[in-house]
This record gives structure tokens, sequence and C-alpha cells, in this order.
């Protein structure tokens, strides 16, 4: 390797050694307890004597506080759906408040910021936006890759987000009527399109009804669609605890190394 190769090109290294995930689903299907219950795992398993800090969108961290403090760890809550009290949070952490961010639910967080998107003409004297057109979006979406994604991305500190499931339609010909029908092609997470594909694991969470004769069993189930690390990818999990997720954060946060600086 020549002179000038080894300074244009680096090793690869860990320079973001910070575990990011995100699980969608809908309500009842366990994201917001999942998340708790890493959250606190990863606060041992880094040994942070720092809160861990939850954006709470839903007002419902209330009902964490017996599970945070059976395992000794304090947390400290802003309850708000505004884009820019979450940019304050990121700010904060980023300055040392604490090593680990609960975003309970990021879908909050993007209507909020459409809503805002809306209104903003009546102050120019215009009519408030009732829907959305073509091209609003050419401003919304990297309006949100600057004020979220990428802080997101590149914050130094460990994010844990959930956030809300819809359905995704399309729609065909059908061959016995001649008329097209609409139909459920999938699941997705309420946010804007690319969001639920940032964090480094994807998980999705669902709610189980199972009945055999006169037995039910209700649980909630993961099933992991995304994970960089490619050690539990694709497989699902029952009630998940810290330890199905352990191998990915390991992979995440081992060897890290400072990113060099461009004098």
């Amino acid at each position: 390797m020549n002179q000038s190769t080894s300074t244009f090109f680096t090793p690869i290294a860990n320079t973001k050694p910070y575990f990011k995930a995100a699980f969608e689903g809908f309500a009842g299907s366990g994201k917001t307890f999942t998340s708790a219950l890493i959250a606190i795992g990863l606060h041992k398993r880094i040994g942070s004597a720092k809160p861990v800090v939850i954006f709470d969108t839903e007002k419902a961290s209330k009902f964490l506080k017996p599970l945070f403090a059976k395992a000794g760890v304090e947390v400290l809550v802003k309850e708000s759906r505004s884009l820019a009290d979450l940019k304050e949070t990121f700010r904060l952490m980023t300055e040392g408040v604490s090593d680990i961010l609960i975003i309970d639910s990021i879908s909050h967080v993007w209507e909020s910021f459409l809503e805002a998107y809306k209104e903003a003409p009546t102050k120019v004297g215009r009519a408030k936006k009732t829907r959305l057109e073509f091209q609003d979006w050419g401003i919304i979406k990297p309006a949100w890759k600057t004020e979220f994604s990428e802080p997101f991305v590149n914050g130094p500190f460990n994010i844990i987000m959930t956030g809300r499931a819809g359905y995704e339609y399309d729609n065909e010909i059908n061959a016995d009527t001649g008329k097209r029908e609409i139909f459920k092609a999938g699941v997705k997470m309420k946010v804007e399109g690319e969001t639920a594909y940032e964090p480094d694991i994807l998980v999705y969470m669902e709610q189980i009804e199972e009945i055999l004769q006169d037995k039910k069993e209700v649980y909630n189930q993961a099933t992991i669609l995304k994970d960089r690390a490619d050690l539990i990818q694709g497989k699902t999990f029952k009630n998940p605890s810290y330890e199905v997720f352990a191998p990915v954060v390991d992979a995440m946060l081992d060897n890290p190394v400072k990113p060099q600086t461009i004098a």
C-alpha cells in the first residue's frame, strides 16, 4: 500500500460503538416493555452510572417505574411530541446526561412534525394546508433527515426507538370479476418511509393468542426484520428478554475505535 492510499483509506473499525434499535408493532404488542428490558440490560452491560432517558409521547413511562426501580436504574423523562424537544434531548444526550435514550414512540413525533408543517403557512397570512401535496414531500423528507435521521444515526449514545405499526395497501385486478381490488400487502412503521431502517436492528412486535382446547395463552412475539450483525436475522422469539438481543449488543459495542479527525 503506497503512502497516498494509506492516508486516504482506513481499516474497517467500529467507530460508532452504540446500540441503535427500533421496535414496531400495533398497540399492546409489548414494544415499550421490551424496550425497557433492553435498556436495563444494556445499562448493566456498559456499566453506566447515568440515568436512562425516556422521550415519552404517550405518557406511559409511569408504568415502567416499578421495572426500573427493581433493577436499580434511575430514569429521567421528557413528556412531549415535539421534534424541537427531541432535538434538544439529542443535544443533552450528546453532552453526556445519559448513555441510553428510549423514544416511545417516534410515530407521534412524526405526526406532530407533519401537523406543524401544515400549520406553518398561517404564519405568513395564507390558509392552513388540509392535505399534503407531492411538492411538499420534497421539503418534508430532507427536513426530517436533517432534524431527526442524521442525529439519530450519528449521536454518540445508545437509542431504542418504538413506532406504531400500520398496514400497507396495494391493489390488483381480480381475475374472476375483472375489477380492481385493494388488499393488505404488509405492515410498516407509521413514520417517514426510511426511518424504521435507520437503526442497526429492526424488530416487529405482535401480540399472539393461542387457544388449545380449553386453554388460552397470550404472549408477545418478536420477529427480527433486520439485523446488521446477522446474528438473529429472521428469527422469532416469545416474550423476548435482553438476553435475546445480547449477542447483537455485544457485536455493536465490541472493539470501539475513536474516529480519526481530519487535520
